[in-house]
């Protein structure tokens, strides 16, 4: 009977494990949810009689409607990377979740952040700097967050079935972000035009990796495939 006992509680330890695994994810899933749901509650409506007028009504307000849709891509981004990641999740401890915090407060600050990009009026390119430098920063802090959760559950083993390839390409991302968002800002300081680095960064780091697939792959890779 004794013996019996023994091996239930090994079975019952890692399906609470597994339940605590959940509610984390769970939780985390619907913060994200909400903060890229809040995202669409300050656009402003296009207003107009006339044909014309909407349209001038939709161009007057297009940073904002560029804004939402960066932001947007922003955070379902940074989901999809901490989704990937905790698909394959069996254990965590203080640490992890103390991390997965940290995650979440970069997340819930994005709908504010994307806001002071687009207060109204003509800030001084060094309040303009700050504003979109604190937006920046928090991308810089989120995927640091994600690569430090990344590796701490590697490193204790708390996601044994994570693929290599999957955690490499994760890792590689995050420093992607964190460079693309980091460089721009103290660029903002000299130009206003430094969130292009937002997007040239990371486009021109995915070329970079299609580059590499395929010259791994190789004449005999094919062959070894067929």
């Amino acid at each position: 009977m004794g013996a019996g006992d023994d091996r239930l509680a090994p079975d019952e330890g890692r399906e609470s494990e597994s339940r605590a695994v959940e509610r984390l994810t769970l939780f985390s899933d619907a913060v994200a949810a909400i903060a890229i749901t809040l995202l669409a509650v300050d656009l402003p409506v296009p207003e107009g009689d006339t044909v014309s007028a909407f349209w001038s009504s939709v161009r007057q307000n297009d940073g904002h409607y560029a804004a939402f849709l960066i932001s947007f891509f922003v955070i379902a981004a940074a989901w999809s990377g901490h989704h990937d990641l905790f698909r394959y999740a069996r254990r965590f401890d203080p640490r992890l979740r103390t991390l997965n915090m940290v995650w979440l407060l970069m997340i819930v600050l994005v709908p504010f952040a994307t806001r002071m990009l687009t207060a109204s009026g003509h800030p001084a390119r060094d309040v303009h700097a700050l504003r979109f430098g604190f937006y920046a920063l928090l991308q810089v802090l989120e995927s640091g967050a994600l690569l430090a959760m990344l590796r701490h559950m590697v490193s204790r083993g708390q996601a044994p079935g994570a693929p290599r390839p999957m955690v490499t390409g994760m890792a590689r991302q995050c420093h992607v972000l964190m460079a693309g968002f980091g460089l721009s800002v103290p660029l903002f300081f000299v130009t206003t035009d430094a969130w292009l680095l937002w997007v040239i960064v990371p486009v021109l780091a995915g070329q970079v990796s299609r580059l590499r697939r395929r010259g791994g792959r190789g004449p005999g890779g094919g062959q070894a495939a067929g």
